[in-house]
């Protein structure tokens, strides 16, 4: 049995699902999801729901006894030596939990023995590449039957050469705590991303994803068309996930958001331009947070 404890928004619980995903494919287990998270979630954070539900995900959810059961502080030796090999060890929720041990690519990830009860942000597609077409498989879904999402999803169809951008601002500019950690991609990034996709390519349309459309209207210019995305709010974000991933190339923000956008799209040829600078505070290895073909600006 693997637990994997989701938490945070859209883009982080894709991260988690698909790691404890592949996790559970190597130990041929079920794969349980913690989300009482979302139950008990500091106030001072960012609002945030469990999303997950709009995709079609068989795997059940663990109860709170099971939970327990796994990370108590006398819980079965499996965990002391899961601990052990980590070296690290937190108080989540007023729980004891074994967590990745830092940011990048953590390859004993794949030694962990069942059952186990795992918890972090698992960003890097090298936890999952093993079930890769799987993952895509699940997070890729039909939005034929949501309006206004398709009418946009035909007019990305029709372009010549649909670029998406996301431009997260929202809490990473009101909300001090997350700026101090996150910040915000500037103009400038912006600006030279959209120089480099128009040096490589023939007549881009740009479409343009964001939490603060005004913001975009009034600062991202181009001789090529720009739409902005709009509409797909709160329990509806999903659908800029799956409109971005319909797009040829990706501008994404430094944002797990958009990394989901770019990445469902199955092109090998594709352009996925993102920033170099991810975290505004922390000492951070992002070195493989995006996959090799992408360009870090």
């Amino acid at each position: 049995m693997v637990i994997v404890e989701i938490n945070s928004g859209l883009g982080n619980q894709m991260f988690q699902y698909a790691a404890g995903k592949a996790l559970a494919a190597k130990l041929n287990t079920e794969l349980l999801l913690d989300i009482s998270w979302y139950k008990q979630a500091d106030k001072a954070q960012t609002p945030r729901n469990f999303e997950l539900t709009v995709y079609p995900f068989s795997e059940k959810y663990a109860n709170e006894k099971t939970v327990n059961q796994l990370i108590r502080p006398s819980s079965a030796g499996v965990f002391n030596r899961l601990k052990h090999r980590l070296n690290r060890s937190k108080p989540i929720h007023k729980k004891w939990a074994f967590v990745e041990p830092h940011f990048h690519f953590y390859p004993q990830f794949f030694e962990a023995r069942n059952p186990v009860y795992i918890s972090g942000y698992w960003q890097s597609e090298q936890y999952f590449l093993p079930i890769a077409n799987q993952i895509r498989e699940i997070f890729c879904i039909d939005i034929s039957k949501e309006e206004p999402a398709f009418e946009m999803l035909q007019k990305i169809a029709a372009s010549n050469c649909p670029v998406s951008m996301h431009v997260r601002r929202g809490d990473m500019v009101k909300n001090p705590e997350v700026a101090q950690v996150h910040g915000s991609c500037n103009i400038d990034y912006y600006k030279r991303c959209m120089q480099k996709i128009e040096q490589r390519v023939d007549h881009p349309e740009y479409f343009v994803f964001s939490d603060d459309p005004e913001w975009c209207k009034e600062n991202l210019k181009s001789n090529f068309p720009i739409h902005f995305v709009t509409g797909n709010d709160g329990s509806k974000a999903f659908l800029d996930i799956q409109l971005m991933r319909h797009c040829h190339h990706h501008i994404i923000a430094n944002s797990s958001f958009s990394w989901w956008g770019a990445w469902l799209n199955p092109n090998p040829a594709k352009i996925v331009l993102a920033p170099i600078k991810w975290f505004n505070a922390g000492d951070h290895n992002t070195s493989d947070l995006t996959p090799p073909t992408w360009e870090r600006i």
